[in-house]
């Protein structure tokens, strides 16, 4: 038997603005069983960069945290723009990979305002 998890926060904006994390523009929603305990909030996909992984749309939650292993897909700020991105450590420095083929990497430089705002934890 398991407890209900209750209410969480969604968040309405999303990659773009990279202001959602730090407004109060969100709203409360009941959290479904499935999703792991360690989802601080939630977030809706916003563009088809991620497909077919994560769809236009769709409802990810993610475990609030300041860093990510090599191949986690996570929220990024950098310089302005909010991201849902694969993370991926090279020789050369940071790449924040698309799964949709149209979209190449981006290169997170060293004289970039960059953050990372947490790891999706579902529905990867």
């Amino acid at each position: 038997l398991r407890m209900s998890r209750g209410l969480g926060d969604v968040y309405k904006r999303q990659a773009g603005t990279g202001q959602f994390l730090d407004s109060s523009d969100y709203e409360m929603v009941e959290v479904p069983d499935e999703v792991p305990i360690s989802a601080t909030f939630g977030l809706h996909v916003s563009g088809d960069s991620m497909e077919p992984t994560l769809e236009d749309g769709q409802l990810i939650w993610v475990h609030q945290q300041p860093y990510l292993q090599d191949g986690d897909i996570g929220i990024f700020y950098i310089d302005g723009n909010a991201y849902v991105k694969e993370y991926k450590r090279t020789d050369d420095g940071v790449l924040l990979i698309s799964h949709n083929d149209k979209y190449k990497p981006i290169r997170v430089s060293a004289d970039s305002e960059n953050r990372i705002y947490g790891k999706v934890v579902y529905p990867i």
